[in-house]
């Protein structure tokens, strides 16, 4: 049966269900046919002639809602979940057999928003975890068609998609993962996954009454616990997505919203997004083992309060692409300065520019130029054991590592401190360390002289050392721009010796400090590592589950 009758099959059962006529009751999931005419009906009875249609499926009203069986795919029509018609029970997606592919017409929206008017009229917001649940099997793939159409997860509900190594989930499109004709430069092609959390938001001047708006289509988050779990994300790739409302409001790769703690997020990749690849807006969700490929706008982005760790970062500017990180504590004209400070903790990041401008490259992007981390909008941060540099010939770029104040001085005030810090970093780009918009407060301010104060042991290296660059800081990057491996030695342009001494995280305390330096301790997220960047070639995390990091995947 091809694609087009599968739609046309659920145009007339929404219809016919709509007349409402009394005896007539089609509902096409409860029977599926092959294309070899053999019959099932998905009431629990068999034959030998019966097919066994491994499509999701949940119980409604006494009846059994499910996919239909195409082939080696499934297909979920407006009538079995939509943005107008969000799951209310659990459901568990399976991996298809022979490559199979569950194929959605519509968004998957997985529990439904309480947003203030519900508030108001006596509803309550779910516990973390007492909505419905989606759980989504090793090796499953999703494909959605438009790109308005996305993955929402509501407060009060989870989802558990934990893939392995050899057998990841995949959201995608269907012109990926169906006509397989998507190429690195399609991005945008459906919408991305949207996780609403109840943690901590400077959006709220009472977390306890708590009720924001999400970008895309109106959902609700935020809340008072930044310990909350809205699940796990274990071996995901997402693909080709992304979109954009208007400007400001866009659907990413992943975004977390005030996503808590207790959300397990490792072996995550985002590729070919046309937003930002993870975006966290509040709340204290930790990121470990993570990679963003060919992303439109910023590898990274955060703001709002948002206090997670992230180890083991990696962001490759294939081509056209804005920053490895963006980081706000504040936008939309507020304050700078409003509480919870924004303030993550990052060790392993390798960030790796391309040094292609806006509308620049084999792949364009107008969100802005190839550029390293930005610091920005009262944001605090955290950065160690970094990598940050350029796959342009002789390592030329823009801007790597940016500090901004365009609305107060809250920024370099952390930074002065020494409540934001950089340590254990490596910086080869040609344009390294460049002094943003300063407060009048601050002047005088000067960010490689920050960045390069003795005791942070960081290393730059720029266009005013001679024969600098290209460096070596990637192994074999001279000659593959998609290479990602912190090199075993490090050397400049000149073959001068390069050493950067690792900063031990596991000694940083278990919660960041917002008004002091950072406080020595210990914590349950950071690994001890003997290396500077995101990957070493004894452990590579990367290989063997990621796409786009050579050119035959």
């Amino acid at each position: 049966m091809k694609l087009k009758n599968i739609f046309a099959l659920n145009v007339l059962a929404a219809a016919l269900t709509a007349c409402g006529g009394g005896d007539i009751n089609l509902n096409p999931s409860n029977t599926v046919t092959d294309s070899n005419n053999n019959t099932t009906n998905n009431n629990g009875a068999s034959s030998s002639s019966a097919v066994s249609n491994p499509c999701a499926s949940y119980e409604l009203g006494g009846q059994k809602v499910q996919g239909i069986l195409n082939g080696a795919n499934c297909t979920y029509g407006v009538t079995f979940v939509s943005d107008t018609r969000p799951l209310t029970t659990d459901l568990e997606i399976p991996a298809l057999p022979n490559g199979g592919v569950h194929i959605f017409q519509d968004s998957l929206f997985v529990g439904e928003d309480v947003d203030a008017n519900a508030i108001a009229a006596g509803v309550k917001v779910p516990a973390a975890g007492a909505g419905p649940i989606l759980t989504i099997k090793a090796g499953a793939k999703l494909a959605f068609s438009n790109p308005v159409d996305y993955v929402r997860i509501a407060r009060g509900s989870q989802i558990f998609a934990e893939g392995t190594k050899e057998a990841p989930i995949v959201f995608s499109a269907t012109k990926d993962l169906i006509e397989k004709t998507a190429t690195e430069g399609d991005r945008g092609l459906w919408g991305g996954v949207q996780i609403l959390g109840q943690g901590l938001t400077n959006k709220c001047t009472d977390p306890t009454n708590c009720h924001i708006t999400s970008e895309g289509r109106p959902g609700t988050y935020g809340g008072n616990n930044n310990e909350e779990s809205s699940g796990v994300l274990r071996y995901v790739v997402v693909k080709h997505a992304g979109y954009e409302v208007v400007d400001g409001n866009e659907l990413n790769g992943i975004t977390f919203y005030a996503v808590g703690s207790g959300t397990k997020v490792e072996y995550v990749q985002t590729y070919s997004t046309r937003d930002d690849g993870f975006e966290m807006f509040g709340g204290a969700v930790n990121l470990k083992h993570v990679v963003a490929v060919n992303v439109a706008d910023d590898s990274f982005d955060f703001a709002d309060g948002y206090v997670g760790n992230i180890q083991f970062a990696l962001a490759i500017h294939t081509s056209g692409a804005n920053r490895c990180i963006e980081g706000d504590n504040t936008g939309e004209g507020r304050a700078d300065g409003i509480l919870p400070m924004t303030h993550p903790r990052i060790s392993n990041h390798t960030c790796i520019t391309s040094g292609v401008d806006t509308n620049q490259g084999t792949f364009p992007t107008s969100k802005g130029d190839s550029e390293g981390p930005l610091l920005r909008e009262g944001t605090q941060f955290e950065l160690y054991n970094s990598i940050i540099t350029s796959n342009a010939p002789g390592m030329a770029s823009n801007e790597c590592f940016e500090q901004d104040d365009t609305e107060g001085p809250e920024t370099v005030d952390a930074m002065e401190a020494g409540i934001s810090v950089v340590k254990s970093t490596l910086v080869a780009c040609s344009e390294a360390i460049k002094t943003g918009k300063v407060d009048p407060s601050n002047a005088g301010f000067n960010a490689k002289t920050w960045f390069t104060t003795a005791g942070n042991n960081n290393v730059v290296i720029d266009s005013s050392v001679t024969g600098g660059l290209p460096a070596t800081v990637i192994k074999d990057l001279a000659t593959n721009p998609r290479a990602y491996i912190t090199a075993p030695v490090f050397s400049d342009g000149n073959t001068t010796a390069i050493t950067v001494p690792v900063f031990d995280v596991t000694t940083l305390s278990q919660n960041q400090s917002t008004t002091t330096a950072p406080v020595a301790g210990s914590n349950d997220f950071f690994d001890a590592v003997n290396f500077i960047g995101a990957v070493s070639a004894e452990n590579d995390w990367v290989s063997g589950w990621t796409v786009g990091l050579t050119t035959s995947n």
